[in-house]
């Protein structure tokens, strides 16, 4: 749970930071989109690569390891002073972050039962809310006061203690021992292919809507009139709607539940933020809609989770839930870049919103064909 708190404390801490970070460096708020896009690219080789390391060698090996890549790179993020500098080390921290994500959630999935396994993942995630409230709200107080650097020399303490408790307290997966020796083709089986193919588009699909929502929100509101503490404090509002939304849902999904789940979080999250675009002006009207598209974003991305760690067999389960992240954050890569491109272009806060909206429009129609596959006989390892 620490370390998907951390998760959400990183990649949002670096939204709210984006305006102080642009102005040091003497670029444009609008041309920050590689340093958005460079945490993801990360993420995704990350997610790929210890994913598959993490069943072949043992998942709580790469959770330390990747652990340890995390709070390199936020340290060395804290101490850039050259956009090279930073770029490299919001990849290094991307890289970190992307590991740990996948074998984190095998490890609940696979200690969890099969009846409690899609409440336990989705549940879990509200971790990840939470540490994005309390880095929004972090970055909104000290960077007017300290500066953008003190943010992440607290995020890359942080995670010291975690590394010591991963080392000392959490066991190793029980089929470390006993994973197929080649598990990425236990995702291209015959029986499991096209609900493999589903669930990276509905994947590709949903993290872009939830990530590029959370990077671009306080800058969407700034360029709207916002203040840069005003911004951040309806970023910590959409994530305290996303521990809320994704704690709601994960008590109530049980076995069978999480597809169904993931289409109607889908389609909230596409009204609801289409609706963001349009009420910038109203601010209680607009905090409202942050709290709830934050309860169904997160949900949303809970239950994606859920599917992904049910949808392939232990020895398989963490190169099954990194690939499908890996392929989610391809997503959140060219999101961040599209959206700077469409504003440096001249396109209106309205139309980013909508922009993202479809997105996770798109998302609900690939999820309904996704749960339509998951019927088949199939699909063995039912959420």
């Amino acid at each position: 749970m620490i370390v998907a708190f951390l998760d959400g404390f990183d990649t949002q801490a670096i939204g709210p930071a984006i305006p102080a970070i642009a102005a040091q460096l003497g670029l444009e708020p609008d041309a920050m989109g590689s340093v958005l896009g460079a945490s993801q690219i990360g993420f995704l080789i990350g997610a790929f690569l210890f994913g598959a390391l993490g069943d072949r060698f043992g998942r709580k090996r790469m959770l330390l390891l990747s652990t340890a890549l995390f709070t390199v790179g936020t340290l060395a993020t804290a101490l850039s002073s050259s956009l090279p500098a930073l770029l490299l080390s919001r990849v290094i921290t991307g890289l970190g972050l992307g590991g740990a994500s996948p074998n984190f959630i095998s490890l609940v999935g696979e200690f969890a039962s099969p009846e409690r396994r899609a409440r336990t993942v989705t549940m879990l995630w509200a971790a990840v809310p939470l540490g994005g409230m309390v880095g929004a709200f972090a970055t909104g107080q000290i960077v007017p006061v300290y500066g953008w650097h003190a943010v992440f020399l607290i995020g890359a303490i942080a995670p010291v203690p975690v590394l010591a408790g991963v080392a000392l307290l959490f066991p190793e997966s029980r089929e470390a021992a006993d994973v197929a020796a080649r598990p990425v083709g236990a995702l291209f089986a015959s029986d499991i292919r096209t609900t493999t193919l589903l669930l990276w588009i509905t994947s590709f699909l949903t993290w872009s809507t939830i990530v590029v929502t959370a990077l671009w929100l306080p800058a969407l509101l700034q360029r709207a009139g916002w203040s840069g503490p005003q911004a951040a404090t309806m970023l910590a509002l959409n994530n305290g709607g996303g521990i809320i939304g994704t704690l709601v849902v994960g008590l109530l999904i049980g076995r069978g539940g999480a597809h169904r789940a993931l289409v109607a979080t889908l389609i909230a999250a596409c009204g609801l933020i289409a609706l963001m675009g349009s009420l910038t002006s109203i601010v209680p009207a607009f905090a409202v809609l942050a709290i709830a598209a934050g309860c169904a974003t997160s949900a949303a991305g809970g239950t994606l989770l859920a599917v992904s760690a049910g949808t392939y067999p232990p020895a398989a389960r963490s190169t099954g839930v990194g690939w499908a992240l890996g392929v989610g954050r391809t997503g959140t890569v060219l999101g961040p870049l599209a959206i700077g491109i469409m504003l440096g272009m001249g396109a209106t806060v309205a139309t980013a919103f909508a922009a993202i909206a479809a997105l996770a429009l798109l998302g609900v129609l690939t999820a309904l064909l996704l749960m339509r596959a998951s019927r088949s006989p199939a699909f063995r390892h039912g959420v």
